[in-house]
């Protein structure tokens, strides 16, 4: 791809992908992506041992069990507000568990990211507000 920007890697969450199995880590690789597309100059790094989207703050981290992938969207009651477009992936808390072949839906996804996004930022702003800038 001409023009595009070469995703920001963290050296911990490559290795962190690297020692999944090839069908998660690819899974969790696109998730990544994805996330990057829709949120572009975010970084990453790993915090509470799971990668982590950071864009003015966490944004968004995920991670894998033996027989699943996971999404933590870190916001409980946003999960919540989707929980029937999630169907059939189970949600917990602030967190959306799928299969490796059977992804989060890209607008579902968009969705989560921008909403993340949007609260992060309003976040920022309120802390710079505080301290005068």
């Amino acid at each position: 791809m001409t023009g595009a920007q070469p995703l920001p890697r963290s050296p911990e969450v490559d290795a962190f992908l690297a020692a999944l199995p090839a069908e998660q880590r690819d899974a969790l690789q696109l998730l990544r992506e994805a996330i990057h597309a829709l949120v572009p100059g975010a970084t990453e790094a790993i915090s509470y041992g799971v990668p982590t989207i950071l864009h003015h703050g966490p944004l968004l981290g995920f991670g894998t069990t033996k027989t699943q992938c996971s999404l933590y969207v870190m916001r409980p009651p946003l999960v919540a507000s989707l929980r029937a477009s999630l169907k059939p992936h189970q949600a917990s808390g602030a967190t959306i568990h799928f299969a490796a072949d059977d992804p989060l839906p890209p607008e579902i996804l968009e969705r989560i990211v921008r909403a993340r996004a949007f609260e992060n930022e309003a976040a920022q702003v309120r802390r710079e507000q505080r301290r005068g800038k």
